[in-house]
């Protein structure tokens, strides 16, 4: 697998929601040889705020940094035929097991699935208007 490269996002255009202490940012990305939406999770790492999560749902090569801002992990491709779809459900199911392998929080309220369902449809939306 190969090693991630971090550069910070530029989310002038993007879409969130809160989860919690956790901000999602979504944006539409055009990378060399490829495209699609982003979707960021922001929050508290060692007292300090990071980008712990992205979702980069591209329509050639869709995968998922862990720890992105201070690990040095391996990038995870996504299998499946909508990315997209994929990571909004892994993001509203299993949120902390994410944050649990990127080694961050998880500081959730008791209605995390609810916050990251709403999250969800806003992105939803943003998506099917792009």
């Amino acid at each position: 697998m190969a090693k991630r490269r971090f550069t910070q996002p530029d989310l002038a255009d993007a879409v969130e929601g809160r989860v919690g202490p956790y901000r999602l940012a979504m944006v539409y990305r055009h990378v060399t040889g490829d495209q699609g939406p982003t979707i960021h999770v922001f929050g508290p790492v060692e007292g300090q705020h990071r980008e712990i999560l992205r979702f980069d749902c591209f329509d050639n090569v869709p995968h998922v940094h862990l720890g992105i801002s201070y690990l040095d992990e391996p990038v995870q491709m996504i299998d499946s035929a909508k990315p997209f779809e994929w990571a909004l459900d892994e993001i509203v199911e299993r949120l902390p097991d994410y944050l649990a392998r990127s080694r961050a929080g998880p500081d959730l309220p008791d209605d995390w699935r609810l916050a990251a369902g709403r999250a969800a449809k806003a992105f939803r939306r943003a998506s099917a208007r792009a």
